[in-house]
């Protein structure tokens, strides 16, 4: 089935929360599970990226607790976000999971891989970062760190209105330039496309459950040794790292911390792109995605426990 058509349907977690989510493509094979971005529900992943996923696996989507038609409140931490979402692959009854996890939906990701890595096969982490190193300096990370500038968050952060929405992700995902501005209205128009049932493209609640999202990054950028990057080196199963050459959201250099801290990680930049790079090149990112997930030259045998 479809994007564009898939229902939405709902399962009641041990946590206590009622989760939306959607299933796509195949009926067999290891599912791929999608966390999405800042604010975002899940009417925001675009339908031709998850249409060429779902051509070989099955593909889930689905709102994270207190986002979008999901039930609950926003945890302020991103190990809350992982143990929620752990909470609805579990009522799912899913044993293992690809897990694909998307600006700060990337993540929670590596929460999830962290506290239930058996529940993951492979991982894929778009656009996003790790947590801030306990450590004044790390092997292999270009120091000091550099910072994304302040507009493009501020932008997304503080949207209310459609038009204040549709701005906002424009400019911080695709930047402002004709080439960018095309590749935002091409992705807006296929987002409009679904006919299942009316899109929903309010970005979450600014003053409730936005500030909730903005606590667990303020929580993640406080050294903490149990929050990811110090525990990057746990991570055995095959990674993908995957990013624009230009994002102002989540700096690009930050990809590379991850590829050189995870032993079985892999990087792949896209050219002339920004934080919305699987946007705008849909069809290849699905391509090197379903190619990575089918892949073994990268798999490795687990660590012994």
């Amino acid at each position: 089935m479809a994007a564009q058509a898939a229902p939405t349907q709902y399962v009641e977690a041990r946590n206590g929360v009622r989760f939306a989510y959607r299933r796509l493509g195949l009926e067999t094979g290891i599912p791929l599970a999608m966390h999405i971005h800042f604010r975002a529900n899940m009417d925001l992943w675009d339908p031709l990226l998850l249409n060429n996923l779902a051509k070989v696996r099955p593909v889930i989507i689905f709102d994270n607790a207190g986002v979008g038609r999901s039930s609950g409140s926003v945890p302020e931490t991103y190990q809350g976000w992982a143990d929620d979402m752990i909470a609805f692959l579990q009522a799912l009854g899913l044993k293992q999971v690809d897990l694909l996890g998307f600006s700060m939906g990337g993540i929670a990701a590596q929460m999830v891989a962290l506290t239930a890595p058996h529940l993951i096969r492979k991982l894929i982490l778009a656009g996003t970062t790790a947590s801030i190193p306990s450590a004044s300096s790390v092997p292999g990370v270009v120091w000091p760190r550099e910072d994304a500038p302040a507009e493009p968050l501020a932008a997304l952060a503080g949207a209310v209105t459609p038009l204040e929405t549709q701005r906002a992700l424009a400019f911080s995902f695709f930047g402002d330039d004709d080439a960018g501005r095309a590749s935002f209205e091409a992705y807006w128009a296929r987002i409009h496309e679904r006919t299942a049932e009316p899109v929903t493209l309010d970005l979450l609640d600014r003053n409730v459950g936005s500030k909730r999202q903005m606590a667990a990054v303020i929580d993640t950028f406080k050294p903490n040794p149990r929050n990811s990057f110090d525990r990057l080196g746990e991570l055995h199963m095959p990674v993908l790292v995957c990013n624009g050459d230009h994002d102002v959201l989540v700096p690009s250099s930050r990809s590379w911390e991850l590829m050189s801290q995870i032993s079985n990680a892999q990087l792949i930049i896209y050219p002339r792109a920004g934080h919305g790079f699987l946007w705008q090149y849909a069809e290849l990112f699905a391509k090197h995605v379903n190619l990575f997930l089918d892949e073994t030259e990268f798999e490795v045998p687990s660590p012994k426990l």
